[in-house]
Order: C-alpha cells, then sequence, then structure tokens
C-alpha cells in the first residue's frame, strides 16, 4: 500500500535523512485498522528514532485500543502530562529492549 502524501511530509519532518528509507519501509509493514491515523501517530510517538517506530507499529498491531490511547486522546478523558509522560515511559522501554549488535571479536 503507497503512503499518503502527509504521512510522507511527516516521515520526512521526523526522521533524519539517512534514516528516512528504512522509516518508509517500516511504516509498510503496518497495513491493518486506520493506517495513516495510526502512521501519524506511531512517527511522532517515535521521536525520529527507527526501533521506536517499529515498537510503536507492533503496539497497534497487538491493541489497537491501547495504542491509540498512547497517542490521542479526542474525549480528553486523560490529561496531556499523563499521556506525555506515558508515551515517555513507553519509548524508554523500547530504548532499553531495543537490540544491541553483537560485540565485536577484534
Amino acid at each position: 500500500m503507497a503512503l499518503s502524501a502527509d504521512i510522507l511530509e511527516l516521515c520526512r519532518a521526523t526522521f533524519a535523512p539517512e534514516l528516512l528509507d528504512l522509516a518508509l519501509r517500516t511504516l509498510e509493514t503496518y497495513d491493518a485498522e486506520q493506517t495513516d491515523r495510526v502512521h501519524r501517530l506511531a512517527i511522532q510517538m517515535s521521536e525520529g528514532k527507527l526501533h521506536r517506530l517499529a515498537w510503536w507499529l507492533n503496539a497497534a498491531e497487538e491493541n489497537l485500543e491501547t495504542f491509540l490511547w498512547y497517542g490521542e486522546d479526542p474525549e480528553e478523558t486523560v490529561r496531556p502530562e499523563t499521556r506525555a509522560f506515558a508515551v515517555d515511559f513507553m519509548n524508554g522501554f523500547a530504548d532499553k529492549n531495543m537490540l544491541k549488535p553483537p560485540p565485536s571479536s577484534s
């Protein structure tokens, strides 16, 4: 599925040029419910980090409702500060569990 122009622009504005192609390929792995909405939120919550983008897209696949809670709250049932804290916490968790390259044998 082709990515929308809005998603392409947001991705260009969020990710470093050297990560852009990988970010776009990562976005293409999610092709389920509310694709543009999920892509937009995942890009925003990833804060330009590729491993976080994959983390958030995986979260959307596993439980869309919970993912959307982290990304937005149109009814404003949760304070913005609480949501920001939750996103920061989950980004920290993604950072902590990021795959590390094997140690070099040199």
